[in-house]
């Protein structure tokens, strides 16, 4: 971890954040601290991902169609002037939704206007699908996420409120199909207490019962635990920024807990795609696929800062990674983090499979993918098998901190039918491969300045074995090129 002396030492890693702000998100600490080889190619246009339910992208900043919050009595408050402040603007938001009626939409318009209420305790803000507070599958809208924002008032005690969840789409409720874009939607962890403590948290969103929720353009930051639970309800992320979440939950347990930007239930019939994205510290994962069988895939997206991994894969049929670059470990995300010997989750590895809880074994497809800077390994089965098929993979700079190779299977688990093309692995602080039963071939392997030589291949084929080649360069975007506020255009999936 950094050294805590200086400014971090006389006000506090937390106050410190405070100061910090979002300014990694438009070229501050985390692109900053992005050296080396793999950054990504030049800043010109890229290609994104096909359109999704939303509204098209020469509406998107236009459309104000919805309940205006402000006809119904919101005010922006940026100060967080006062629990007053905070439940007028709820209870606007809850008569805009009334107003707005089953699977309707809330309109936010320019402004910060912070929410709260005395008397939730255990229950989220806005329970969606619950008479009294919104109906069925009510979707948000804003003027843009540097225009429109929503987030949680300080003024509340853990004793008396430790849920502070923003939305909750409720079970046994269907909701229909459901759209939030064009906003930022902040938990403000830096300033609210110790709500783990207290037996609770907060969630940006928490959906249940049926429907298909889809994000696009959304800046979602600072939430005590996992950003979006989405279980089996969300379809489509798009052009989203998500930064600073499930830190508190890991400093509030003493690196007991995690949390993770994205958390998915995705089914067969049902994928996931999250496409042009930025992520941006996390204590857990970007992506943790958590139950059944579906396919997740991950286009064009810029990852930093993951304190456990890319992704924890204890399920799904697919996982489908394109166009993507991602560095664990980085120097913003250690500061925010705090110091807990023995619970150092600040940029361990790439993709993680120690669970199984789906019926079928995962394929995990890797096109032009750049994953570096890893404290631990990069990829590890530890349990049932896991396919990984793919070309232009290049790992560097894993084994930083612990562990003496790069890719490895372990226990029960094993690499089934390996099939790259072109996998490129250097400057590692261990062997490539330290493997007990799994099978495959790659066909050409560029290796250079690794600390520990090829390793342990056993059923695995390496049909060139290319020691002292350069790494290969996949072609990953930048991060201006992803995230909010970034270009929306069609594109062929191939």
């Amino acid at each position: 971890m950094t050294d805590d002396s200086g400014l971090a030492s006389q006000i506090g890693r937390r106050k410190l954040l405070a100061l910090l702000g979002s300014a990694a998100v438009t070229g501050g600490v985390a692109h900053q601290v992005l050296e080396g080889r793999f950054t990504g190619p030049s800043e010109g246009p890229l290609a994104s991902v096909e359109e999704t339910p939303e509204a098209k992208p020469d509406q998107e900043r236009t459309e104000t169609s919805g309940e205006n919050i402000r006809a119904h009595g919101a005010k922006p408050n940026p100060d967080d002037p006062s629990i007053e402040a905070a439940e007028r603007n709820l209870n606007a938001l809850q008569a805009a939704a009334q107003a707005a009626g089953a699977h309707g939409s809330i309109y936010v318009p320019e402004g910060t206007y912070y929410i709260g209420r005395r008397g939730a305790q255990y229950e989220p803000f806005n329970r969606i699908g619950v008479d009294g507070d919104m109906p069925p599958g009510i979707s948000i809208c804003g003027a843009g996420p540097e225009a429109s924002e929503l987030a949680i008032t300080e003024r509340l005690q853990a004793g008396s409120h430790p849920v502070q969840t923003g939305f909750r789409y409720m079970d046994d409720v269907d909701h229909g199909t459901v759209v939030v874009r064009d906003i930022r939607l902040n938990g403000n962890y830096e300033n609210l207490p110790d709500l783990r403590g207290a037996g609770g948290g907060s969630r940006c969103i928490k959906v249940g019962g049926d429907g298909d929720l889809h994000l696009s353009n959304a800046h979602i930051r600072g939430w005590y635990q996992e950003a979006i639970l989405g279980r089996d309800v969300l379809r489509t992320v798009n052009r989203c920024t998500f930064e600073d979440n499930a830190i508190a939950d890991h400093n509030y347990s003493d690196g007991g807990h995690v949390g993770h930007h994205i958390t998915t239930h995705a089914s067969k019939g049902n994928p996931l795609k999250v496409t042009n994205s930025r992520f941006i510290d996390c204590s857990g994962s970007a992506i943790d696929v958590r139950f059944n069988a579906g396919k997740i895939s991950v286009r064009n997206c810029y990852v930093t800062g993951t304190g456990a991994n890319f992704c924890k894969l204890s399920a799904a049929s697919l996982l489908d990674v394109r166009r993507v670059f991602h560095r664990a470990n980085t120097p913003s995300l250690e500061a925010k983090l705090d110091d807990i010997p023995g619970h150092e989750f600040d940029g361990r590895q790439f993709i993680q499979r120690i669970a199984s809880r789906a019926d079928t074994p995962p394929t995990v497809r890797l096109n032009d993918v750049v994953t570096t800077n890893m404290t631990d390994y990069a990829l590890q089965c530890r349990i049932d098998e896991m396919t990984i098929e793919g070309d232009m993979i290049a790992i560097t700079k894993t084994n930083i901190r612990e562990d003496d190779e790069v890719i490895r299977d372990r226990d029960s688990g094993w690499f089934s039918d390996i099939d790259i093309g072109r996998l490129s692995v250097h400057e590692c602080n261990g062997k490539v491969f330290d493997l007990n039963s799994s099978n495959g071939t790659i066909r050409t392997l560029a290796r250079n300045n690794n600390q520990g030589g090829l390793g342990n291949t056993a059923d695995l084929t390496v049909e060139t074995d290319a020691k002292g080649q350069a790494p290969f360069e996949p072609s990953v975007p930048s991060p201006s090129a992803v995230g909010i506020n970034t270009a929306s255009h069609s594109v062929v999936w191939r």
